[in-house]
């Protein structure tokens, strides 16, 4: 059965609706009104739910039981301390539209927060220190994502930001470091600086359009896939990482920064708003030489899928690759269940006569019937029927 905790809920009364002022004492679970009163609580004030330190994790979860009482002073800080247990989920009504600044900063244990879909800006810091947030809804209806809003959210995995926010504040994702995935959509005018500072696991990044995107990658020497819009096409390419350190030059008194990896190359072919498609396709030759062998294959097959301004000799150059590498390829994209890429290799004319069976058989020891019946079927489609001799009488 699960514990019962009292909490007071400060509000502010307008002839608006509700302001959810603060709250003392603390439980697992906190279900705020859609009203007070008669009257719809339209939001949550700065720093409503904010603390110092929070309270520790309840062995089992409680539940808040809700005391009302009427102030006139909004807070303008976190709490040092509060008695009760550690929130771990907030439940926001839809009659909600607007979220303070600082409003969940340091509810280090909260995991959930369904947004309301009324919902148009994430204020400044409004779940900074966040440390147990591991995924969120943001509404559709976002507009604007304020400075430091996620600042070291450490268990956020990912964000689909929606169509339609226009602006995003500087050091919006930092110490984000378990971050995977996110996008930048098509509608961002204005960006600020250092939004992906310190997101050591960032991988995928999806631009709406070709814009900012040098700057936002600065930080971020490790391996990156780049989904980038145009206006007339979709483009896939594959960074990898890079090194450096920086190295004393003690008669000039200057140090020089010295990068290992074929990475920093790779990037100086992106650009804020265009890509340098002629040198990046350029650059496989040394990928080839420097970089490993999974890495190479997803660099070729990307760009072979999304042919955005590629030469067809450098076309014929990845598929060359993949030709020569055809079996280690296979395996890969069998062992990751990709018919996608599969049916992709047919389309290229990677396979013949002689190869397939091999693949086939390769398929079936996997176990990847979905493919191995695509396999065989394209077998049969393609086999050749062995002319008859003929004699002259």
């Amino acid at each position: 059965m699960k514990s019962v905790k009292q909490v007071m809920l400060y509000y502010k009364d307008s002839a608006q609706g509700i302001t959810i002022l603060g709250a003392k004492g603390r439980a697992s679970q906190l279900n705020i009104p859609e009203s007070i009163n008669g009257k719809p609580v339209i939001a949550i004030s700065d720093y409503a739910f904010a603390i110092l330190q929070e309270q520790p994790l309840a062995e089992e979860e409680s539940m808040a039981e809700l005391c009302f009482c009427p102030a006139l002073e909004e807070r303008t800080s976190a709490l040092p301390q509060d008695h009760g247990d550690a929130i771990t989920r907030i439940i926001l009504p839809d009659t909600i539209s607007h979220i303070g600044s600082h409003a969940f900063s340091g509810c280090t244990a909260l995991r959930s927060v369904p947004l309301p879909d009324a919902l148009e800006t994430i204020a400044p810091h409004t779940f900074s220190g966040c440390l147990s947030l591991e995924s969120l809804m943001l509404p559709q209806n976002t507009k604007v994502i304020g400075g430091y809003a996620f600042y070291d959210c450490r268990c956020l995995k990912a964000l689909q930001l929606p169509h339609g926010v226009h602006s995003i504040g500087r050091y919006a994702f930092y110490n984000c470091r378990s971050m995977v995935k996110i996008n930048i959509p098509q509608s961002v005018e204005h960006l600020e600086t250092g939004l992906f500072l310190n997101c050591d696991c960032l991988y995928e990044i999806h631009f709406g359009q070709c814009k900012n995107v040098s700057d936002l990658i600065a930080v971020l020497n490790h391996e990156l896939l780049l989904t980038i819009d145009f206006p007339d096409a979709r483009v896939k390419l594959l960074i990898p990482d890079f090194q450096y350190e920086y190295i004393e030059d003690t008669p000039a008194r200057q140090f020089h920064q010295i990068n290992y990896g074929t990475g920093h190359l790779f990037r100086q072919c992106i650009r804020n708003s265009d890509i340098d498609f002629r040198r990046y396709d350029e650059l496989f030759y040394l990928t080839k030489r420097e970089d490993a062998a999974v890495l190479v294959l997803l660099l070729a097959v990307y760009r072979l899928s999304y042919p955005y301004r590629l030469q067809e000799n450098r076309r014929e150059t990845y598929l060359t690759y993949v030709r020569e590498h055809l079996i280690f390829a296979t395996a890969y994209f069998l062992e990751q269940n990709n018919l996608e890429v599969i049916r992709k290799f047919t389309q290229w004319s990677l396979f013949t006569q002689e190869t397939l069976p091999q693949i086939i058989e390769l398929a079936q020891k996997k176990k990847k019937t979905e493919i191995l019946s695509f396999l065989m079927d394209y077998q049969h489609k393609t086999a050749t029927t062995p002319k008859k001799k003929t004699f002259d009488l």
